[in-house]
């Protein structure tokens, strides 16, 4: 199982965020208490690895749905652009990939963001956009103007809300691609992360694997 495991409580601070989902729903990982989580950073707009996370998790939540498991194992991915990524963006993301009951994408004020992500360790950074003719938006058509850098890092959260497991890489989507419309949006690093994922890197096989040692079923 590629990963870390260690066990670390969720401080209540970040667990009564009251962030938001794809359908305006108040939602918050004190909420899902008595679930299984996965949890991972995201935009909507990111050319270069978040398409391949997002693939790599929607497998995950197809394999979950296969286990039975869908009522007891969470996948959530929380954005680290709230400005720009708003509820309606969050569903217009989702429904490229095919909507899951159990997949939630989470956006919330700057503040809040921030506060997730600082205290669970993981960084990012609103950067301008590279010289050049800038890229297009793949919901709106519209010129962008900055990106967000950020690490890719993927949590199991145990249903008692303490930290299990984490992975840091590249997703290595192990041939599935994703939808065609973001495809086309991602930059050469995007598809050369694709077609040739950097070290390290994880599979949603390892995600599965976590999981499957924490249930205690197989996943």
């Amino acid at each position: 199982m590629n990963g870390t495991i260690f066990d670390k409580a969720v401080p209540a601070s970040v667990e009564n965020l009251p962030l938001v989902d794809q359908h305006g729903r108040v939602v918050s990982l004190a909420s899902l208490r008595g679930h299984t989580v996965v949890l991972a950073d995201f935009l909507t707009l990111c050319q270069e690895i978040c398409p391949l996370t997002s693939a790599n998790l929607h497998r995950v939540v197809e394999h979950i749905a296969a286990a039975g498991q869908t009522s007891t194992i969470a996948v959530v991915e929380a954005t680290v652009d709230p400005a720009r990524d708003t509820p309606a963006r969050l569903a217009a993301y989702q429904a490229l990939y095919g909507a899951a009951a159990n997949w939630e994408l989470l956006t919330g004020t700057p503040q809040q963001v921030a506060t997730l992500w600082q205290t669970l360790g993981v960084s990012y950074q609103k950067v301008p956009e590279d010289p050049g003719p800038p890229p297009i938006d793949w919901w709106t058509g519209q010129p962008l103007h900055y990106d967000v850098n950020h690490q890719d890092v993927v949590f199991v959260i145990a249903p008692n809300g303490h930290e299990v497991w984490v992975t840091d890489g590249t997703p290595n989507t192990q041939g599935t691609k994703p939808p065609s419309k973001l495809l086309i949006f991602m930059s050469d690093t995007g598809h050369s992360n694709l077609a040739h994922p950097a070290n390290p890197s994880w599979t949603a096989s390892d995600v599965e694997a976590a999981l499957s040692y924490f249930v205690g079923s197989k996943i």
